[in-house]
């Protein structure tokens, strides 16, 4: 979903906010850390209303590691992939 532009688990605020604090040299190892967390405990929920609920939970600094990493993947994958020809 995200490959097309959805993205059901971030608000958009999040997204410019992780965008404006968050450069790729500047992550800590804490933060690694703190996403790395995160991410198992929403690797088992099933609902995404649950999923935002606990990402609203968090701090703001794994929020935003979260989301950039996500986004950086994201792009990575894109780019590693042929483009569809419709």
């Amino acid at each position: 979903m995200g490959a097309v532009g959805l993205h059901p688990l971030f608000d958009s605020q999040w997204i410019r906010r992780a965008f404006d604090r968050v450069e790729q040299g500047l992550l800590r190892y804490e933060q690694l850390v703190a996403a790395h967390q995160a991410l198992g405990k929403l690797a088992r929920m099933r609902r995404v209303d649950s999923k935002r609920a606990y990402l609203s939970s968090l701090p703001e600094s794994t929020v935003d590691t979260l989301v950039f990493l996500y986004f950086r993947t994201l792009d990575q994958f894109l780019e590693s992939h042929e483009p569809t020809i419709h």
